[in-house]
Parts: structure tokens; sequence; C-alpha cells
């Protein structure tokens, strides 16, 4: 990594955290205090040293891993990053078999944690994740944090790694009809990323799936007004930061909700103008289920209007 202070390191992983120097330090040390020790003009005191490290959402062990990486550990880690990228472009069949080929060597915590995520988003991305898997998931976590509790974490502050699997368990939970620990613990997770304000795109893209998840999930509860609420988070992150890809399916979920709150006008006017641009971008898929919705709006609401004139 090109490390080999105390100070180089506790940078890269403030940097690496999207934290400033005042963040890192507030309530452990002063600021300068963080500048010295980054600069390697200071040491910090164990017990400073364990609060800066709890804050940048690592430990003394994960600390030695960074100090004392070996090239074999840098490859791992790049193996990882290959896989990752197999799943995202939906090549599950190479990157289940690069995977299995990888855990037969020796792994630090992080990156076994690391490998047990993508075990586990290759499962949900075929379809063949179960209620086995939310346990796989959970142990990946403590991994890193032996001691969370699922039900108040929104004090903690996660590594990217840590957020994705949560984020995940999330979506198993809902899937497997847990959908009020899904909500709980999804609320849980904001709150930790939105008091984390990494400026990381990284945590951006987890904010913006959570939020469009979360109310998703108040949607099946018809919990309108909250599902409205992260539904507009969700649309608000994505239309502020870099990534818009979610976008349209953000748009949809928003149309949905407002149809449910009887805002039928305010509904159709936000399909008819999504389905253009669904179709410019190229989800059409998308666009065609958009247009189906429509139509069954219309024609509910012709039927309704026939069952009053057949009443009046």
């Amino acid at each position: 990594m090109g490390t080999n202070t105390l100070g180089e390191i506790i940078y890269t992983l403030r940097k690496r955290a999207g934290l400033t120097q005042e963040a890192l330090a507030e309530g452990i040390c002063s600021p300068v205090s963080v500048s010295r020790i980054e600069n390697g003009n200071q040491m910090p005191s164990s017990k400073v040293l364990e609060q800066l490290l709890e804050r940048l959402g690592t430990g003394t062990y994960q600390l030695c891993n960074v100090y004392y990486e070996s090239e074999q550990q840098a490859s791992l880690r790049r193996s990882l990053d290959e896989i990752e990228a197999q799943i995202s472009s939906g090549d599950l069949k190479s990157a289940r078999t690069a995977l299995r080929e990888l855990s037969a060597k020796k792994m630090d915590p992080a990156s076994l944690q690391h490998a047990k995520m993508l075990f586990a988003a290759i499962n949900i991305k075929d379809g063949t994740a179960d209620e086995s898997i939310e346990i796989e998931l959970e142990n990946a976590l403590r991994l890193t944090r032996p001691n969370i509790d699922l039900n108040d974490c929104r004090g903690e502050l996660f590594s990217p790694t840590e957020v994705n699997i949560l984020v995940m368990l999330t979506n198993v939970k809902y899937t497997d009809g847990k959908v009020l620990e899904a909500i709980r613990l999804g609320e849980e997770v904001m709150f930790a990323l939105d008091r984390n304000e990494s400026r990381l795109s990284e945590f951006t893209i987890f904010q913006i799936n959570l939020a469009h998840n979360l109310g998703q999930y108040l949607l099946s509860e018809k919990r309108y007004d909250e599902a409205l609420i992260y539904a507009k988070k969700a649309e608000k992150l994505s239309i502020r930061g870099p990534e818009q890809f979610m976008l349209p399916e953000i748009e949809f979920s928003i149309a949905q909700i407002l149809d449910n709150m009887g805002k039928s006008q305010e509904c159709r006017a936000r399909m008819e103008a999504l389905i253009p641009y669904m179709r410019l971008i190229g989800k059409d898929r998308m666009a065609d289920l958009a247009q189906e919705y429509l139509d069954d709006q219309k024609h509910e609401e012709s039927r309704h209007e026939n069952l009053v004139l057949f009443e009046s």
C-alpha cells in the first residue's frame, strides 16, 4: 500500500472513511493532535489510538494487517475485487468458480469477511438465497464486529464491506418475510450512514440502495408517508451525487407510493415523464412495466367511472 508508519496508516484509513481531521478527533483529542500523529510528530496513547481506530471502523488487529500486508495479501484483495466485478457484470459462474478456488487460501479477517459477502451476493443474484445466507452474512459481519447489536447500531462507524453486508442483510430479511426486522435494521444502518457523513461515493451508493429498499419495505406495509420520505431521500441522493443509475427505479417507486396515497394525477404525471427517459437509456423492460402500470390505472379509473354512471 506504500504505507510504513503509523501516521501514514491513520491518514490512509481516515481518507478511506471520508473523515476530516476534525471529525476524526471530535471527543477524542484535538485536530492538531491528529495532524501531528499523521505527520509522525506525535505518538498517541494506547487509549487514544483505540478510540481513533474505532471511529475509523477498524481495530488494532486490522491496523497490523494494513501495516504488515504482504504481496500475497495484496494479491488476495485484488482477486476479491475481480470476483466482485464478475458478480456486478452478471458472470456468476466465473465468480463462483474463482471464489471456490480462493477459499482454499489462508485469509486475514477482513479478506475472509469480503469473501463471505461475495458468496452471499452470488446466492442473492441467482435467487438461491435462503435463511442460511442470513446467518452467513451475520457471521461475516461478526468477524470484525463481534459484539455488534443489530437492534442498536446507529452509533457505529462502518467500513464499506460492513455496510454492504448490512444492506444485503436487510434485503435477505425482507425476502424471508421478516419485514419489520428488515425495516428496523435498515433504519439503524441509515442513521449510522447519515451520522458518518462520508464523502466516499461507495457510501453514497449504499445510502441510495438502502433508502430505496426501505421505501419498498414500508410500501409493502402500507406505511405510505414513511415510504415516501425514504424514496424521496433516495431521489435526492441520486440527483445530487454522481450515481444516477438507480434513478428510474426510484422514480417508479415514488409514483407507486403516490398512487397508493390516492394521488393518482401525480403518479400519472411521473410515469408519463419517466417512460420516454427509460427508453432513451435502454431500460425498455422498466419502461414496459411503467406503461402497464399506467394502463392498469386508466382501466381501473374507467371501470370506476362506468360503475358510478350505472349506479346513478
